[in-house]
């Protein structure tokens, strides 16, 4: 059933305020990407229609969907949670380090210790006579450096809500529980914030089915013509959109951690829980500053994203979001691609194509700082840039210039007080350079098949598609084209449901890898992957100048698939010689 509820009313358990009866509702899901509801309504004589209101919740069947639990078919022991309450890597939290307020009428000596609007700093230098620098604050002056706030503790993984449910590992000891969540995110919890619950079989423990799902209405129109009311809705969880977070800038974090810096930054409550289940190491860290920025942005931008950043799957059930490592499951499905097949659309495209990135900071006196000097020799590094391993693969050379956040002498922005060096920088500049080869997959080809269900429908045909309305988002399938020698496997990147008729109408496939000796293989990039943030407006201006007589690289650039507008860049960068020109 396809049911609608009043803005007032939050229980989503029962059938609503009205059952709708709609002659069309189709949901778009793309994967960490756009999700939503549209919806024709007749005008009725019962007036269900008026009920589609801006900000009403529809709440529909959707593909079946399953988030997985590390836990399933295994005998466990049930706590809950009795308050809001971190699951932390260790048993042990931090503790605030409490200075007296800052005062610009006070004497400081060096070694005193100040909080100045949520920070603590301590005096490196102190001048008695000097009238100017000495009512300076703590954070516009350098007589004062940033201290730790918080004493040791271990970082949380997971803010837990009361009433969360956790599967018992370990414990107690010392006042601590280890437990771990279902999707199999295992950590420690205080004693005093959990309660036993119950104890289940291994029959009784099962990965989570999700099978509807709530839309929030965004946009009415009312045809008085056709007497039909047609809808637009947004999933649930981008109510995200409308949750700004607050300072924070996250500087190498493992993802579940990255996840809990995120949750806690934001400025209002969000009903929802937000978890991961990717493992931390020294290579899958997360940087960025979201200062201002909004809940969705942290998580879906394709640049800055943590979905993004880790190759991520994204599952939702409403408002409970999950950042999953991607288990790529192949349900055994073949496509075989034959001659003049309707229906069935294979695309391979280079618009994205980057082989060759030359990663930029500033060194200490702000100028521009590349991987190496001109008299400068470093094996890691290919001169001044990073190249591909494909690079050899393709007729011609594809250049980025990315630039990267940092300064030499400046806090990195870890909260630890360390500063940028040239060789710390660097390093950090060649491996986000490398990551737009590992993770954004820049240097691959890219594929795309695209099967429309309702031209194919159920004819002889076309039969063997007839089992991908079992496959769900993120499964692999492999696609064949003997004439051109390719196997490829495409994983499920998008699916547009008919909720009326319960069925899958259409299934976009992207390929995650393609296994044969003519072609590289690539990755879904996602629209808009490479934006300003990677094309500065200095970018276009340098690149094309100067190398060295080694490798004079840059006299001539190739550059595909950059977002950026040379007529806006020429614009900001050149004055008019006159009016007519």
């Amino acid at each position: 059933m396809i049911c609608v509820y009043d803005i007032e009313n939050s229980n989503y358990s029962n059938n609503g305020d009205a059952i709708l009866m709609p002659t069309k509702c189709t949901i778009k899901n793309v994967a960490a990407g756009q999700y939503d509801l549209t919806m024709e309504h007749p005008i009725d004589p019962d007036n269900k229609w008026a009920r589609l209101q801006p900000e009403a919740i529809i709440k529909a069947p959707i593909p079946a969907e399953l988030i997985e639990n590390a836990y399933a078919g295994m005998e466990v022991d049930v706590y809950r949670t009795t308050e809001r309450a971190a699951l932390r890597t260790g048993p042990a939290e931090p503790v605030p380090i409490i200075c007296q307020p800052w005062s610009i009428t006070a004497n400081y000596s060096v070694g005193a210790q100040v909080s100045f609007y949520h920070q603590n700093y301590q005096c490196t230098y102190w001048d008695d006579d000097d009238a100017i620098h000495k009512h300076l604050a703590p954070s516009g002056s350098s007589w004062w450096t940033k201290i730790a706030n918080m004493t040791s503790g271990y970082p949380v993984l997971v803010q837990n809500k009361s009433g969360a449910e956790l599967y018992y590992v370990d414990g107690p000891e010392s006042g601590w529980y280890q437990m771990s969540t279902t999707y199999g995110l295992t950590g420690y919890i205080k004693s005093s914030q959990v309660e036993y619950v119950r104890h289940l079989t291994p029959s009784e423990t099962h990965d989570r089915l999700v099978t509807e799902q709530l839309f929030r209405i965004k946009k009415v129109s009312v045809d008085t013509k056709n007497m039909t009311v047609s809808v637009t809705a947004e999933h649930v969880s981008y109510d995200l959109n409308g949750v700004l977070m607050e300072n924070v800038k996250i500087v190498n974090q493992p993802p579940a951690q990255a996840l809990s810096w995120i949750e806690n930054a934001f400025m209002i409550s969000y009903p929802g829980s937000i978890a991961s289940n990717i493992t931390s190491s020294t290579d899958r860290l997360y940087s960025a500053e979201l200062s201002g920025k909004n809940g969705m942005f942290a998580i879906l931008d394709p640049d800055k994203g943590i979905v993004a950043q880790f190759e991520a799957a994204f599952r939702r059930d409403n408002w409970d979001l999950f950042v999953m490592e991607k288990t790529n499951t192949d349900q055994g499905f073949r496509i075989r691609y034959g001659n003049n097949m309707l229906g069935v659309n294979w695309q391979i495209g280079s618009d994205q194509l980057i082989t060759r990135i030359v990663p930029v900071a500033k060194d200490e006196d702000g100028n521009d700082l590349y991987l190496m000097d001109e008299d400068e020799e470093d094996p890691d590094y290919d001169y001044i840039w990073i190249d591909s391993q494909y690079i050899s693969n393709y007729p011609v050379i594809r250049m980025e210039r990315l630039k990267v956040d940092g300064q030499v002498g400046k806090d990195d922005g870890s909260e630890t007080e360390v500063i940028w060096t040239k060789e710390t920088l660097r390093a950090e500049m060649a491996k986000q350079a490398r990551a737009r080869y590992s993770v954004d997959k820049c240097d691959k080809l890219k594929h795309e098949i695209t099967i429309d269900f309702v031209r194919l429908g159920d004819t002889e045909e076309y039969k063997q598609f007839k089992n991908l309305q079992k496959v769900r988002l993120y499964d692999t399938v492999i696609a064949v084209d003997p004439r051109i020698d390719l196997s490829v496997s495409v994983q499920v990147t998008e699916i547009e449901f008919d909720a009326v008729n319960e069925r899958i109408t259409a299934m976009k496939l992207s390929n995650i890898e393609a296994y044969n000796l003519k072609n590289t293989a690539g990755f879904n990039v996602l629209n808009n992957s490479i934006t300003g943030d990677k094309m500065t407006d200095e970018a276009v201006g340098g690149l094309v100048q100067e190398a060295t007589d080694e490798a004079n690289a840059f006299t001539i650039a190739q550059v595909s698939g950059l977002s950026v507008s040379l007529k806006a860049w020429a614009t900001n960068n050149f004055e008019p010689k006159s009016s007519g020109e």
